[in-house]
């Protein structure tokens, strides 16, 4: 069975790393998640790394937007161990940002097949090009 861990390593963490992820990066919307993701380049010696956040204008408890990225942590790690190996392969050398934009809360089933969309989405594509124009 594959190891279901999001360790350190796979959290995108750093000022430098978080700056240039939402300064370079590209974006797409699959309600209510925003997604921002930036490929690596092949000398850059990184895996995927994942950034999660929930907005504090619509929520205005902590406990809620703890609540929140506890819901996607914990969904991104389900859905990415049941990932295929083809898409796990796609997937490497990515930073990707996870914004909560929703003005509710969602439970984990709709998080989960949110994250699916999103990671289907992320695989499919070879090149920056390709999303230029995400619509």
């Amino acid at each position: 069975m594959k190891q279901q861990k999001l360790t350190k390593e796979m959290r995108l963490c750093g000022r430098k790393a978080v700056g240039r992820l939402f300064k370079e990066g590209q974006s797409m919307y699959v309600y209510p998640i925003k997604v921002i993701f930036i490929r690596h380049t092949e000398e850059e010696a990184t895996n995927l790394r994942v950034l999660f956040s929930a907005s504090r204008r619509n929520f205005k408890l902590a406990v809620e937007r703890n609540l929140i990225k506890r819901r996607l942590r914990e969904s991104w790690r389900k859905v990415l161990a049941a990932a295929s190996e083809r898409d796990s392969e796609q997937l490497t050398k990515m930073d990707v940002g996870l914004i909560f934009t929703g003005k509710s809360l969602s439970d984990s089933k709709e998080m989960e097949h949110k994250i699916k969309q999103i990671l289907q989405r992320l695989s499919t594509f070879k090149y920056e090009a390709d999303f230029t124009n995400p619509g």
